[in-house]
């Protein structure tokens, strides 16, 4: 009784110590229980998770002949056929290779055989990921090293514990003119950058309270004696589980200098800006008075001008209805030369007094009632042709904002030159209408039959004396057009003009809505 409870005992223990064995095997890294000759006889749990394949597809099969001969990779292959027999064991074989159903992956294999039961078993351990992260941590670390030895700004690395230089980029030593190997082990203040130990002390002291510090305007003085300004920023970061210093200098000598230069420049700029205000408001001064005598002059002058001229016209209508008599054809003709030569300078000296007027006056501007303004213009303007012209007002034409005295003006002026410009025995047509451009805005058209204009001359005719005509053919100051532009400026309006030689003109006025 007492045997058979003690076999019955060591059977549970040698059970439980199997099944204990069982699952560590289950739980380690996939691996593979292989015979003699290669033939999987057992894979645990693992392997079938990460290989993503079944027992049934894997016991029994050589290993060559795995996942569809995934396995058969000529490294692998070679090593356990030819260097296995030779070792009873092997350790971290490395292969790459890419599965069909996880993809590329790195493996260390390790394997050793058991000659009591002759099995070999092979130990699979997927380093792709570690492999990934090595390879990625060593770009990033060749990628930093290579800024470290390319940066234009001086960079040192300290020890917390030392205060002391562990690592200089080549710019420190340029900065400097140390070599690497004399900045290393040197403490800042020795190297120039701080005034002494105990600054570097200080300093050490607020970057271990903040972790941070900065100054914006440092001096130094490099080995050859030359004095620098540099930025300088530091600051305390982990590597590989220790505390390191960064210090990053920036050399801003030159900024500085151009700082310097820019102020001084300002400064400069400044003075002549102050001074040339005084010049500008001395000479405008000056200007406006003399401009002010010219006015009064020119409008003395031209006002003074007109009584002569006058008396000039009376006394040659006197001649010509009381002498004419006595004077033959070519008497009688000059005096009729003298008339319209006496009529043209009067009419030259009017424009020339409204466009002195336009250009200066500070016009009000009030609604103005366009429709009835174009009417009485249209119905007393003495147009001097032979056929009478037509004067068509297109419609009840709208309110705009204007000043009156200047609109009239250059309603009249624009209806005397569509007239006047007609073709030799044409009646001069005029067609005045207006529309609406936008909610705010009125456009006043003032088109004619007249000759037209080449658009090659269309920035010419509003210029002041501007004649595009041969005054023989059309008689005329060359100032009309000039007082509408200037007119039409000083009431804040626009003007414009559509034309062709042959196919009359058209001018526009655009006013704001009354």
């Amino acid at each position: 009784m007492r045997i058979g409870t003690r076999a019955q005992r060591a059977e549970q223990a040698l059970k439980q110590e199997r099944d204990y064995a069982k699952a560590i095997v289950e739980m380690v890294a996939p691996l593979l229980v292989l015979d003699q000759d290669l033939r999987v006889r057992t894979a645990n749990d693992s392997f079938y998770k990460h290989f993503h394949v079944s027992q049934a597809q894997t016991e029994n099969c050589l290993v060559y002949e795995l996942g569809n001969g995934q396995w058969n990779i000529p490294k692998l292959r070679t090593f356990l056929e030819g260097v296995l027999p030779q070792h009873s064991s092997f350790k971290d074989f490395e292969v790459t290779h890419e599965f069909e159903t996880i993809g590329r992956r790195t493996m260390l294999l390790s394997g050793r055989q058991v000659d009591a039961i002759q099995r070999i078993v092979l130990f699979i351990n997927d380093i792709t990921e570690r492999t990934e992260s090595q390879a990625v941590l060593l770009a990033s670390e060749i990628r930093y090293r290579r800024l470290f030895e390319a940066a234009r700004d001086g960079i040192l690395i300290l020890n917390p514990d030392t205060r002391k230089i562990t690592d200089a980029n080549p710019f420190m030593s340029e900065l400097l003119g140390f070599p690497r190997e004399e900045l290393l082990d040197k403490e800042l203040w020795e190297i120039g950058l701080l005034k002494d130990e105990a600054a570097s002390r200080a300093a050490f002291l607020q970057l271990r309270q903040n972790s941070f510090i900065r100054y914006e305007n440092l001096p130094l003085q490099n080995k050859q004696g030359q004095r620098r300004e540099v930025e300088f920023v530091s600051n305390v970061y982990g590597e590989d589980g220790r505390k390191v210093i960064q210090c990053n200098i920036r050399d801003i000598t030159e900024r500085r200098r151009m700082e310097k230069a820019l102020r001084d420049a300002e400064v400069q700029l400044a003075n002549h800006a102050a001074e040339l205000e005084r010049v500008v408001a001395e000479r405008t001064a000056q200007l406006r008075e003399t401009i002010g005598d010219l006015e009064a002059f020119s409008y003395s002058v031209s006002h003074d001008m007109r009584a002569p001229l006058r008396a000039m016209q009376s006394f040659a209508q006197f001649l010509v209805d009381e002498y004419a008599g006595k004077l033959d054809e070519q008497g009688v003709d000059y005096l009729y030369r003298i008339m319209r030569s006496a009529a043209r300078l009067d009419r030259l000296i009017r424009d020339v007094l409204s466009f002195t007027r336009i250009l200066h006056a500070k016009p009000p501007m009030e609604p103005v009632d366009l429709d009835r303004l174009v009417r009485d213009i249209a119905e007393t303007l003495p147009y001097g042709q032979a056929i009478i012209p037509e004067i068509q007002i297109q419609g009840t034409l709208p309110n705009v904002m204007a000043n009156q005295a200047l609109l009239a003006q250059c309603v009249s002026n624009l209806l005397t030159n569509g007239v006047k410009f007609a073709s030799p025995g044409t009646t001069p047509r005029v067609e005045v209408s207006a529309e609406a451009i936008d909610d705010a805005s009125i456009r006043v058209w003032f088109k004619d039959n007249g000759i037209g204009i080449a658009p090659e001359n269309h920035h010419r005719i509003f210029r002041f004396f501007e004649q595009i005509h041969p005054a023989t053919e059309y008689e005329g100051t060359g100032i009309g057009l000039a007082i509408v532009r200037k007119a039409v400026e000083r009431m804040g309006a626009e003007i414009g003009l559509e034309s062709a030689l042959g196919k009359g003109s058209n001018f526009w006025i655009q006013l704001k809505k009354g």
